[in-house]
C-alpha cells in the first residue's frame, strides 16, 4: 500500500443487512449450522470476532458472504483514493458509509446507494458509488441479491480529528427550513434524509453529503444538499466542526 494510503485506515464493518448474503441470517438449518458472515478487518492486518449465522433462503437470491468481502476488500485501495484525493481541500474527511447493493444474476451491480454515510463530502460518496457500482462480484444463487456492506475510514492518522457537534446545534436552521424536505424529496415518496456537514470556522459549510433513506431518493440528495452549503451554522472558532442532521 502506498505511503499516501497508509496515512488512512479502513475498516470493514460487520454486515448490517444480512438478507441475500450466504451464511448471513437464520433461516432454515439455522439450529445446526454455524458460518462466518463478514469479519471486519483494519489496513493493518487486525480482524475482529466473526459473527455466526446460517444460510438465509427466500425470494430473493443469495450470495457468497466470504465473496462479497474479499471482492470489495480487493478494490479497497480505490475506496480509499476517494477519499486522499479531498483531503487537500476537507483535511479532516473522515466518516462510515453503508452501501446498499442489488446484484444481478450474472454478479454485475444493477444499482448501490448510501443507505447512511458520516462521511460529509458529497464528492467523495459520488467516487465512493461509481466504484461500488464498477465490481463484479461472484453469481448469486436463486435470483438477484440485495445486501448492505459498510466500512470506515477515519481521518488521516496525522490529522486532528473535527470537533464532534451533536444535532442541536443546527436546530434553529432545521426549524428555518422545516420545508427543505419536502421540496427536495421525489413527489408521492416519504423519503428523508440524512445530512453531514463540516463546518469552518467562521460557520460557513467547508464540506456536505449525505444519504437518503431509500433508493429513489439519491438524485434528491443533491437538492438538500444545495440548500445546506449556503447555510451560516455557528462558529466553531479556531478548528473545524462535524455535526449530523435529519432532515425530514
Amino acid at each position: 500500500m502506498s505511503a499516501t494510503l497508509r496515512r488512512l485506515a479502513v475498516w470493514w464493518l460487520a454486515c448490517a443487512t444480512c438478507a441475500g448474503l450466504g451464511a448471513a441470517c437464520g433461516g432454515a438449518g439455522a439450529a445446526d449450522q454455524d458460518h462466518t458472515v463478514v469479519v471486519a478487518q483494519h489496513d493493518d492486518g487486525r480482524r475482529e470476532e466473526p459473527h455466526d449465522g446460517a444460510r438465509m433462503s427466500g425470494l430473493m437470491g443469495t450470495i457468497s458472504a466470504d465473496g462479497v468481502r474479499d471482492t470489495l476488500q480487493m478494490r479497497q485501495d480505490r475506496f480509499l483514493s476517494c477519499f486522499t484525493h479531498r483531503l487537500d481541500d476537507v483535511s479532516v474527511l473522515g466518516g462510515t458509509i453503508e452501501l446498499a447493493f442489488r446484484v444481478r444474476l450474472d454478479g454485475g451491480v444493477r444499482w448501490v446507494y448510501p443507505k447512511r454515510s458520516t462521511i460529509g463530502d458529497r464528492e467523495t460518496e459520488r467516487c465512493i458509488l461509481g466504484v461500488a457500482s464498477s465490481v463484479h462480484f461472484r453469481q448469486p444463487s436463486g435470483g438477484e441479491a440485495e445486501f448492505t456492506w459498510p466500512f470506515e475510514v477515519a481521518a488521516p492518522d496525522d490529522v486532528r480529528p473535527a470537533l464532534d457537534w451533536t444535532a442541536d446545534r443546527v436546530a434553529p436552521l432545521l426549524a428555518q427550513h422545516s420545508d427543505l424536505g419536502a421540496r427536495c424529496r421525489p413527489p408521492g415518496t416519504d423519503v428523508t434524509f440524512s445530512i453531514t456537514a463540516y463546518i469552518a470556522p467562521g460557520g460557513a459549510v467547508l464540506a456536505a453529503g449525505g444519504a437518503p433513506s431509500e433508493l429513489g431518493g439519491l438524485d434528491a440528495v443533491d437538492c438538500v444538499l444545495d440548500s445546506v452549503r449556503a447555510w451560516s451554522l455557528p462558529d466553531p472558532v479556531s478548528y473545524p466542526a462535524k455535526v449530523t442532521f435529519d432532515v425530514q
